[in-house]
């Protein structure tokens, strides 16, 4: 069986074409990389490199076995890449969900269900999260749009409305309802981690001045203290947890309504079964 580290030093050295180079990125001397490269040519039993007075270059056959060392190499770090998110989803579930109102809906379920399990959440926007699943990343994953592959097991788990909160001096304050374009141009107070909300505010209202906030303590404290508007949810208003002190107007475009869908792989469902039948699609609502 060949070393992976004298393959990698072969790869090393056909990636940057000189001994010296090569050595020093591998953190050793080119005496002792010279010497490994002759052993991987014994253990081979075939001629890798042709060396003349102070010069060393690959053969035909050694740029053949340098491009199959790299492939060896990137097949032992997939390999142990996946060796070890399969061990982590033993102990550790990953979920990743895309806006924080399915996060706070959902996270006590789904520890109800794991209990003695570690839970790992990413809340982003949800653009690459069917192939964070595909590639073991997450375990389970939170979306706004229902994939259409079948190898997918999809629930919708709720909708969520957004609404723009002003203080009742606003000039917007008495308006029944209002458009994203009507936001466009003003000072809004945002919470910066609000998955894919986020594009979607920048790329609807691209004149807008968003104050970012990072931390959520201090964005609840600047919300209460200033004058700026700010996004609230339909979920929390329908529970009398709107913004205190400020008047909650709905806004009609599309992109300010959503469904949510709990999904995992198809392949895993049977690991899933006891919490997508306790998800409805009024569990977010």
């Amino acid at each position: 069986m060949i070393d992976l580290r004298l393959l990698d030093q072969l790869a090393t050295f056909a990636s940057l074409g000189t001994l010296s180079a090569a050595a020093e990125k591998l953190h050793t001397s080119q005496p002792a990389l010279s010497r490994s490269m002759k052993q991987l040519e014994e253990e081979l039993g075939v001629a890798l490199f042709s060396r003349t007075k102070n010069h060393l270059t690959l053969t035909e056959t050694g740029q053949k076995a340098a491009e199959y060392a790299a492939q060896v190499l990137a097949a032992s770090q997939d390999f142990e890449a996946k060796v070890k998110a399969f061990d982590r989803s033993l102990h550790t579930l990953s979920i990743g969900y895309c806006a924080p109102i399915p996060q706070a809906v959902l996270t006590p379920i789904i520890s109800a269900c794991f209990s003695g399990m570690t839970l790992a959440f990413d809340m982003t926007d949800d653009v690459g999260f069917l192939d964070l699943l595909d590639q073991g990343v997450y375990q389970l994953c939170v979306v706004h749009e229902a994939p259409a592959d079948e190898k997918y097991l999809c629930k919708k788990c709720g909708h969520e409305d957004l609404y723009i909160a002003v203080v009742p001096q606003h000039p917007l304050a008495a308006k029944k309802e209002l458009r994203l374009s009507d936001l466009d141009g003003l000072s809004l107070l945002l919470l910066h981690d609000i998955g894919f909300w986020h594009n979607m505010h920048q790329s609807k209202t691209p004149h807008t001045r968003y104050l970012h906030q990072h931390d959520r303590m201090a964005f609840t404290d600047i919300a209460i203290h200033s004058p700026y508007p700010i996004f609230a949810s339909g979920y929390q208003i329908k529970r009398g947890e709107g913004p205190a002190g400020r008047v909650c107007i709905p806004i009609v475009d599309p992109e300010a309504h959503t469904d949510y869908y709990l999904v995992c792989l198809r392949a895993d469902q049977d690991k899933y079964t006891d919490l997508f039948r306790q998800v409805s699609a009024s569990t977010i609502d």
